[in-house]
């Protein structure tokens, strides 16, 4: 067990990096946190971001692609779309996931789910590196009440998720 790090952070996986700033090197993020919108398609009761202002911008294609590129040439490892929207209300999510996973980079995508299009899975789990679904209640009425949502939002959600681990299955 000695050999193990649990402090709670993963700065020692990283030791290249913490040397390169000790000497002054300008050096990159190792993880970029994006939501390529503000917009939302749930009203979470807990959601932080019912208390901005939500003008639900969103970036357009080529911006997102250009930043996934500089990502890539400037040495981070990793981008994962959640924060402040739900990236799935934008329609570059699936360009953007396989460019940035043909850039390099490790793609990473936390959603509610509801407008995740189950026929592009097969395209983009091989990309991702972890899809992660917002499930805050295990009943339809308690998801619905909690995310902000109709009943049926859980309903698709979770047929989402079964044909995420099918087609994870089916891929090996």
């Amino acid at each position: 067990m000695e050999h193990l790090i649990l402090d709670g952070h993963k700065l020692a996986w990283h030791r290249d990096r913490v040397e390169a700033w000790l000497r002054g090197e300008h050096i990159a993020p190792i993880t970029i946190d994006c939501a390529l919108t503000r917009k939302c398609s749930y009203r979470c009761v807990y959601c932080y971001g019912q208390l901005q202002a939500n003008d639900e911008k969103k970036m357009t294609r080529e911006v997102i692609l250009r930043f996934l590129d500089d990502a890539a040439e400037i040495g981070v490892k990793a981008v994962s779309f959640v924060s402040d929207g739900e990236s799935t209300c934008s329609p570059h999510l699936y360009d953007a996931i396989l460019h940035g996973r043909a850039a390099g980079l490790n793609m990473a995508l936390g959603t509610n789910g509801f407008l995740l299009r189950d026929d592009r899975l097969t395209d983009i789990l091989p990309a991702l590196t972890y899809l992660r679904f917002n499930i805050s209640a295990a009943t339809p009425a308690r998801y619905a009440e909690i995310h902000g949502c109709g009943e049926h939002c859980y309903h698709k959600v979770m047929q989402t998720i079964r044909e995420a681990v099918r087609i994870k299955h089916a891929l090996g």
